[in-house]
């Protein structure tokens, strides 16, 4: 299951949570493991290096470098390590005290976060566990304070891949625009195309292009018609079809209000400035 980022920041932001423990792990190369999760803890499972697949109550999860697994409670676990390194893991493991639980039900599932490279996350993973390792209780206090320094990262990591993700997103959809242009497509079989429902892919692409995906298609298809009017090796009814306009009378009516003149009328002006 995949939660939005405004989701994981209410829960890790709202939620009464409680540190409890920090280590790393490795498994040998094509080893197969299992086990549970900790009994009264949820667990964040970063991989260090190496990829393995995870499967938490039945669930499978291929976990790398900028996969992370977040884990319930008193799961069933069965790990297969692949590639030819170990899995190197580390786990913080965290308690939200039973009477919430019910309010914040993301402590009690399971599920990944995208948080791609992130050179400060890896920094800070590695701080918290040292600390917490030392044992001293002044540096077990500054862990807690660690944690909560890893959780903040960790959300930043999630949140900018995730704009990096829709940026990707929207570039296919502009690609597929300028790929696609001669056919009569529609912003439905755009949204489908990059895999965003209508309504929220219309809100992105505006965001992104400045510009409603409608207008965005027109705007290239008029500028695609002017190059073709140029080159006079074209009837306007052919570069209508060119252009995606199956109706020549429609497509004329179109560059009118895009150009301010005919499509006719904007070749005879091409001609005569030749002269």
């Amino acid at each position: 299951m995949n939660y939005h980022i405004n989701q994981l920041v209410d829960y890790f932001a709202e939620a009464p949570l409680h540190f409890v423990e920090a280590y790393a792990h490795e498994i040998p190369i094509r080893q197969a493991s299992s086990g549970h999760t900790a009994i009264d803890s949820s667990g964040l499972v970063f991989t260090c290096s190496g990829s393995a697949y995870v499967a938490v109550d039945g669930a499978q999860y291929k976990l790398e470098q900028g996969v992370l697994l977040h884990a319930a409670p008193k799961m069933k676990l069965n790990i297969h390590v692949i590639g030819d390194e170990p899995w190197r893991y580390a786990v913080v493991n965290y308690r939200l005290p039973v009477e919430e639980q019910q309010q914040f039900p993301l402590y009690l599932q399971n599920f990944v976060m995208h948080t791609g490279s992130s050179a400060s996350l890896s920094q800070q993973l590695t701080t918290l566990i040292a600390r917490y390792q030392l044992a001293v209780p002044l540096t077990k206090l500054q862990a807690k304070t660690d944690f909560y320094q890893l959780l903040r990262l960790m959300l930043q990591a999630v949140q900018q891949q995730t704009k990096t993700s829709k940026t990707e997103l929207m570039l296919q959809a502009v690609e597929y625009m300028h790929e696609s242009y001669s056919k009569p497509i529609s912003v439905t079989q755009i949204s489908q195309y990059v895999g965003i429902e209508r309504r929220r892919f219309a809100y992105l692409f505006e965001r992104y292009t400045g510009m409603t995906p409608n207008h965005y298609l027109t705007s290239f298809r008029m500028k695609r018609s002017r190059e073709l009017l140029r080159a006079q090796h074209y009837t306007v009814a052919q570069v209508a079809e060119l252009v995606g306009y199956h109706d020549s009378f429609y497509f004329s009516r179109v560059f009118k209000k895009y150009n301010g003149i005919s499509p006719s009328d904007y070749r005879k002006k091409l001609i005569s400035s030749h002269y």
